[in-house]
């Protein structure tokens, strides 16, 4: 017994410690945090059992009577330790589990889950405490922090570097269990790894890992499959579409793809909806209602002038209109517009301030008609416009107090060479669109720290986001400089399904930047990779806007022309952010499984796992032992040693025996080696000390022969 605790100690505290810092990631996701106490006493008695007793049909019934504790600790239902409780906890799983199969419940209940992940300690005690086998079991962990990290709205990679960190010195613990100099040197290096981990910005550590990736995971994001995994999840990811709340912005976002509206018309453009002025340093509100003037209008033909711009405009066009989603707001594009309504007693209330349009009454008018003159202006034309104030009562320069000075420095940085306003305004876009300092993505889009700002996080930490960070970051870097400018949103074109009909999806949520130019009112600037607003208009009349490349965000591509049809492309963004429960719709974008058929593949997916982890660990050996020979052409001296050591745990060998006496002894305890062992040992011994040329097949043959006996053998007591 004291030599089994000496042997065991080291890997039954690294085991507690890894279990622990697992189960509690666990308990965190059904906040349960608070049983976490309790539940280290279940995971010490785990590895108390696997550590220090030998005889497996011991083990067995205590893992068991361990693991029921476990459950009533967890899950009393106000009942004592009993039969009785037993019954009533088994029919409460049977019953969830119904639930869950039958898609009624969209996670997985915590009683199921935590029932699973405490089997799965008890199961990775015995594998790694009895057994040894350190890099299946942490592969396992690891598989399980990283499928808790896609199903839950969490972050764990310094959890994930601990858990590796772990396995490493677990494995240098059994392979180096005699040199304790050795041992200590390895613990060392691997402290210094994880303190200088600690001190690295997660940011930094999290754009490096996942920007490899960033095209393939954005085209997943694309198609609806992260949305089918936050769904069968615990998690609460943001999903695509237009919001009313955007006081809180940042966070991955999960692409929603059920259809908003159609359009007929000739021209993509951008769809306006709002726009809001104040920026709090975690988001933007709109302005103070004593600060705007809403007016009603009704009528078969409701005209929606823009007195503030007095440029040319383009010819008109005539847009049909068809509402799928029945919301009280009226996206419209930027011009002169005119709608034409079926019902008359339809009223329209329009903010002038932030030019949003609402219906009274969200169920009017289905479908309408616009009569649509674009803006036509250049930017040579708005490089002879001054900087101006707009004379209104909302302060479009306005700033948080604790604004950090990086933002500021650099927004005077980027601009101190300009000397017009547009100028100004293009030297920040083009920063935050063509710099190769940042990443789009919707899908590693992270969260500031508590009380850092939305766009100082943006800027210089995540340095990874979507049109919300490029948007808001622009319009703040341009209030820094003096110049008037506020935060816009509405959708993009819209995917063109057919000649002049465009399909608008809550993916195609978008948000930019407007600037205020006197004698052309408010005008947009788009900020965000890949996009292109078509209402930038150069002195060229056939401007093509930025084509999508293999390296760029793997979004839906639309049509964007400015006046005229061309096959120009432009990714489309889907960054506003909804808080709606909306379900996932069913369209041909959609990845849409039905719950039954979604469950059934996770029991599916599950039991598959379970067999390759056990086909794993069954024959791990074996397999390690033919990558050697067949893969790394590994020789005899090298292999060898590695099974001469796994003979040693079926059968005791003194240090000064010699090999081939060894091996003599060994095959009378084993004699299914059939004197495989002791052909290999003379192979061996020939060319280790005779200077033998290696016979590769012959060697290579009588080494996976003796692997898979050794793979098969089991322990026998000693006679």
């Amino acid at each position: 017994m004291r030599r089994r605790i000496y042997d065991k100690i080291a890997p039954m505290v690294l085991s507690f410690l890894t279990f622990s810092l697992a189960f509690y990631q666990l308990l965190k996701i059904y906040h349960m945090e608070n049983l976490f106490s309790q539940n280290l006493v279940i995971i010490a008695l785990f590895c108390l059992v696997a550590g220090l007793l030998s005889k497996w049909f011991i083990r067995l019934p205590l893992y068991f009577f361990i693991l029921c504790g476990g459950l009533f600790l967890n899950f009393s239902q106000n009942l004592a330790f009993s039969v009785t409780w037993a019954n009533a906890f088994w029919q409460r799983v049977v019953n969830l589990g119904e639930l869950f199969l039958d898609g009624r419940i969209g996670y997985l209940p915590e009683e199921i889950a935590v029932s699973l992940v405490l089997l799965i300690v008890s199961l990775l005690a015995e594998l790694l405490i009895e057994y040894e086998r350190v890099v299946i079991s942490y592969l396992i962990i690891i598989g399980y922090m990283l499928f808790l990290i896609i199903y839950n709205d969490i972050e764990l990679p310094l959890e994930i570097v601990l858990f590796a960190s772990f396995g490493l010195v677990h494995r240098f613990l059994f392979v180096h269990k005699k040199n304790k100099r050795n041992f200590l040197i390895v613990a060392t290096l691997l402290a210094t790894f994880l303190l200088i981990t600690w001190g690295i910005p997660s940011d930094l550590i999290e754009t490096r890992m996942l920007a490899p990736s960033a095209t393939f995971r954005n085209y997943l994001n694309e198609k609806g499959f992260y949305q089918f995994i936050e769904e069968t999840g615990a998690g609460n990811l943001t999903r695509s579409g237009f919001s009313e709340d955007d006081e809180t912005l940042g966070g991955p976002l999960l692409d929603d793809n059920q259809v908003v509206f159609e359009a007929q018309q000739q021209s993509p453009h951008y769809w306006r909806i709002d726009s809001k002025t104040y920026y709090s340093g975690s988001g933007w509100e709109s302005p103070a209602p004593g600060n705007t003037r809403i007016d009603s209008y009704s009528g078969e033909e409701i005209d929606l002038v823009d007195t503030d711009y007095q440029a040319a405009f383009a010819e008109e066009e005539e847009i049909n209109f068809n509402r799928e989603v029945m919301d009280s707001y009226v996206p419209l594009p930027y011009g002169n517009k005119q709608i034409k309504l079926e019902e008359p007693s339809t009223e329209l209330f329009v903010n002038q301030e932030t030019q949003r349009v609402d219906f009274q009454n969200s169920e009017q008018s289905r479908s309408f008609q616009l009569a649509w003159q674009d803006f036509n202006y250049t930017l040579e034309e708005l490089s002879d416009v001054s900087l101006t104030t707009p004379e209104t009562a909302v302060d479009y320069l306005q700033l948080p107090e604790q604004l950090p000075q990086r933002v500021v420095d650099l927004a005077e940085e980027l601009t101190a060479e300009e000397e017009t306003l547009i100028g100004k305004v293009t030297a920040i876009e083009d920063y935050l669109k063509d710099s190769e300092n940042f990443r789009y993505s919707k899908v590693d889009a992270g969260f500031p720290t508590e009380n850092q700002d939305y766009v100082d996080h943006f800027l210089f930490d995540s340095q990874v986001g979507y049109c919300d960070n490029f948007s808001s970051a622009m319009v703040v870097m341009l209030r820094v400089v003096g110049i008037p400018a506020r935060w816009s949103k509405g959708f993009s074109t819209g995917e063109k399904v057919k000649e002049n009909q465009f399909v608008v999806r809550n993916s195609d949520a978008h948000s930019w930047a407007e600037v205020y130019f006197e004698g052309y009112g408010w005008l947009p600037f788009e900020a965000t990779p890949t996009f292109s607003q078509p209402l930038q208009q150069t002195t060229t009349s056939s401007e093509t806007t930025e084509s999508s490349s293999s390296e760029s965000t793997t979004t839906q591509e639309t049509s964007d022309t400015t006046t005229e049809e061309s096959s120009s492309t432009t990714e489309e963004d889907s960054s506003m952010i909804s808080t709606s429960t909306t379900e996932t719709p069913v369209n041909h974008r959609s990845f849409s499984i039905s719950p039954v058929v979604k469950n059934a593949l996770f029991i599916l997916l599950f039991v598959i796992s379970c067999g390759l982890i056990y086909i794993l660990w069954r024959w791990y050996f074996y397999l390690y032992i033919f990558f050697l020979v067949k893969i790394s052409q590994a020789n005899i001296l090298k292999v060898y040693p590695i099974l001469l050591k796994k003979a040693e745990k079926f059968v005791f060998r003194a240090s000064e025996q010699p090999l081939s006496h060894y091996a003599q002894f060994f095959e009378a305890n084993y004699p299914e080696f059939q004197q495989t062992f002791v052909h290999l040992t003379s192979s061996y011994e020939q060319v280790l000390y005779g200077g033998k040329q290696e016979d590769k097949q012959s060697s290579g043959q009588l080494l996976l022969a003796v692997a898979w006996h050794l793979s098969q053998a089991k322990k026998r007591k000693k006679t």
